[in-house]
This record gives C-alpha cells, structure tokens and sequence, in this order.
C-alpha cells in the first residue's frame, strides 16, 4: 500500500519549490492528466476483452488484440505530444503567466511534461492486458514500483536543488522503467502472444473504436472532475490557489483509491462471469462489492473528514489551513462517486454502456457551467463546490438509472451494504469526540484515536451481524489467523 507516499511527499515538495512552484507542479498534473484522456476510452475495452477472449483461451484473439491496442496507443501518444508542442505557446502564456518560474525555463520544462505524456499512455494497453487477464496482483505491484519510485527519484533531485525539473525528471524515469516491467511481466503471462504494433488488424481496429468511444466519456468526466478546477483556477486566480486546490484533491484522491482497490477485479469478473451467462452471480458479485466497499470507505472517509482540520495544520502547516475544508467536502464527495463503480465495472464487463455514458454528460455538463462560475466568482471555494455538486448529481443519476435496468433491489443495497457501516461509524466517532476531541494532537494521538475509533466501528459491526460466513471464508482465504475470529464473531 503506497497511498500514504503523497502525504509525506508533498510537504517536502512544498518546502523546496515553495507554494508558488507547487502550483506550477500542479498545473503540469493536471495537464498530464487530461492528456492521458486522449486513449479514448481503449483501457476499459482490452480490459474487457482480454478477459473474454482469455476465458475461451482464444490467443489468436489475444495476439491480434495486443498488435492492434498497442499500434492505436502509439498514435495517440505521437498525437498528444503534437498537440502539446504545437499549443505549448498559448498553455505557458495562459496557464503558467503568474508562475515564478521564467519563461525560457517552463519552455525547457514543456518538453519534458511531453515525454512523460507520451510513456504515460505506451503504460496503458500493457495495464489492460495484465488486469484482464485478472492478475490486479501484478499491475497493482507495478502502479506501486511507479509511486515508490517516482517518490524516491523526487526525493533525491530535489535533494540536489534540480527543482521543478527534478520533479518531471523523476516522473519520467519511474514511468519508463514501469514501462519496461510492463512488457517483461506480459510477455512472461503470455509467451503464446509475441507483441508487434506493425501486425495491427484494421478490422480489429473497428471492432475497439465501436465500443471504446462510447466509454471514452465516462473517462472525460473522471479527468474533468479531478483537473479542470485546477486550470480554472489558474487562468481565474493563478497558481498559488491551484496547488492549494492540488494538495485538497490529491490527498481526497488517495484517500479514495484506498476503498478503491477493491474495486480492481470487478470488470473482468463481470465480463467473465457475463461470458458463461451467470446471471445470479452477477448479482452477488454487485452486492457484495458494496458490502466491502461500505465497509472499509465508509469509516476511513468519515474519520478523515472529521479530523481533516488538525491533519492539515500537522501535515502542510497552519498557513495552510484553508485546504483543510476543501479536503473534509473532496473526500465525502469522491467517496460518494465512488459506489457507482460496481454497478458501473459490472456494466462494462456485460457490454452494457448507456447509463454510465448518459451519467457521464451529465456530470461533464454541470462540472463544466458550474465549476466555471463558481470559481470566477468565489476562487478555491468556488471550485470545491463546483465539483463535489456534479459528482453528486451524477453519482446519483447513475445509481438510479442502474437499479431501474437491472431491477436489483435499491433498498436492500442500502440495509445489506451500508446501514451498519454508516451507523456503526458515526456512533464510535461520536464517542471518541466526546471525550477528546482532536485539537492540539499530534501524529501519534491521531493514530491513537484511528485505533480506538476502528476498534469501536468493528466491534459495532460484530455486534450488528454484518458478516456471513462467505465474508468469514474469504477472509481466513486470504489471512489464515481470520479462522480464529470465524469461530468468535457472530454471522448474519
């Protein structure tokens, strides 16, 4: 688990480029970001078909899969860096005019930004493969040696006062060599599929463009809900409320990805299960993906957003206490964004796109107008409202237009899922503020109370049947001691 890298990082980020480097640091994140929206959509769909055509042990379909993918995202990589370069002029003198940084030096940093754009998309159709082939084990290891390795190589060319192009320098030597890792763990899974960009299929090309475009726009709403506050606050504000805004949605960001990973498997089992026509399982595959996901988000987002105030003044500095509501308003919202992933994943692994691509524009449209608004007329706090407001709507949307389709059962998502977690949650936290509150703690008081407060929240879910003895099994499955408590907690 690498999520908490971020959070010592960025305090040292901050201390050696300063606020104002930071926000330039964060305007290349979000230009990295959206550039990556350029693939069109193309993960999600070898995703989904690796798993099939695996399934049926189709390697023909699989070679000419991963000659096709690869040669469509070594077109994209070559145009998005075209882009870049051919718009690099009106990007440094719109986005980046109040940055401390001179001209000549963000032109130099420009180039760089295009490299590690262009590797950042050669990754993907390697990620595809690797996850549809169902082995999260595997491309999760890789997205951590990227975060521990970027990390590291940032520690140390800041260390040596390389400054913003230390920070891009690291970027693209972790990118590269995850690059590397990529396609020597793929060509160990599959030696029967030698990969050649030079042997793509037009046909097959067809056959991935006919699906993936339609997903191409839930992709937009994720790029759009994560970046484009942060350009609108540079060109409305400048860069210093832009790294303000960064360190709030980055921090909301990983806290996400924490309850998120759980989430990883869902597609291709989905698209597998889907393959063989078990309906059933489908359905228990949706429920209990909640169920989990109620179960480690719920308590982790709400304690955070409580003690988000003190956590900032510890983590960033008290000068920097504004972030600390924009982060307690990102994490509740991203976490609400987030149960719309199963049902979402399980969609896309039955070829079904309609409410994710409808949920999508709707989301895109109120980002869009909204966050527009709001952020010229109120800076960061406009920003922070903007967002959460078309994650909810959206959010919202979709969970009401999946339930209508599939006819599962909204209310039994609602008591099976998150009933007890919610409950169990706000109770412990309710108890541990009453007898101390987290003013004036420092790192280890806060953890202490983390550890009081999940003993409290476990012991409200024991106490309230959460678990089955499916739960149980998995559990002792993947940690052997768990048998021990299969004998001692009661199940639903």
């Amino acid at each position: 688990m690498v999520w908490p890298i971020p959070f010592f990082l960025i305090p040292f980020i901050l201390k050696k480029v300063g606020v104002a480097g930071y926000g330039t640091w964060a305007v290349f994140l979000a230009v990295i970001s959206l550039t990556s929206l350029a693939e069109m959509g193309l993960t999600g769909t070898l995703t989904k078909q690796v798993a099939q055509y695996y399934a049926h042990k189709d390697f023909g379909a699989l070679r000419r899969l991963a000659d096709t993918g690869l040669m469509l995202y070594a077109v994209i990589a070559l145009l998005a860096v075209l882009a870049l370069e051919l718009g690099s002029r009106y990007g440094i003198s719109r986005l980046l005019g109040s940055s401390v940084v001179s001209a000549e030096e963000i032109k130099v940093l420009w180039h760089w930004l295009c490299a590690v754009v262009a590797v950042n998309i050669l990754i993907l159709p390697f990620y595809s493969f690797i996850t549809g082939l169902q082995r999260m084990d595997l491309s999760n290891m890789l997205s951590y040696f990227n975060s521990v390795c970027a990390a590291l190589l940032t520690v140390i060319f800041l260390s040596r006062e390389w400054g913003l192009r230390g920070l891009l320098c690291a970027n693209l030597a972790a990118v590269s060599l995850t690059l590397i890792l990529h396609l020597w763990m793929l060509r160990k899974l599959l030696p029967q599929v030698g990969v050649n960009p030079f042997r793509f299929d037009l046909r097959e090309v067809k056959h991935i463009l006919s699906f993936s475009v339609q997903l191409y726009l839930t992709q937009i709403a994720v790029g759009i809900h994560t970046q484009i506050d942060k350009l609108y606050l540079a060109f409305f504000t400048g860069v210093g409320a832009a790294g303000w805004y960064n360190i709030a949605g980055e921090a909301a960001w990983k806290v996400r990805t924490v309850p998120g990973l759980l989430l990883t498997p869902v597609m291709a089992a989905a698209s597998e299960l889907d393959a063989r026509g078990e309906e059933p399982k489908i359905r228990e595959l949706y429920y209990r993906s909640h169920k989990y996901l109620a179960c480690l988000g719920v308590p982790l987002v709400l304690f955070v957003a409580a003690a988000s105030k003190r956590v900032v003044d510890l983590w960033v500095g008290p000068r920097l206490s504004m972030v600390a509501i924009p982060l307690a308003v990102l994490v509740l919202a991203n976490f609400f964004n987030l149960t719309s992933g199963p049902g979402y994943l399980i969609l896309i692994g039955q070829g079904v796109l309609g409410p994710g691509v409808s949920s999508a524009l709707l989301g895109i449209g109120v980002n869009l107008t909204l966050s527009f608004l709001l952020t010229y007329m109120y800076g960061l706090t406009g920003a922070v409202v903007g967002t959460s407001v078309a994650l909810v709507v959206a959010t919202a949307y979709f969970l009401y237009q999946f339930h209508r389709l599939t006819k599962n059962p909204f209310g039994k998502l609602l008591r099976e899922a998150y009933l007890k977690p919610v409950v169990s949650s706000l109770v412990a936290l309710t108890i541990l503020l009453a007898f101390s509150p987290f003013d004036g703690m420092g790192w280890g008081g806060l953890s202490l109370q983390a550890m009081i407060f999940s003993a409290m929240y476990f012991l409200g879910l024991i106490s309230s049947r959460f678990f089955d003895q499916f739960d149980l099994a998995k559990a002792e499955s993947l940690v052997p001691i768990a048998r021990i408590a299969r004998r001692i907690i009661r199940v639903a």
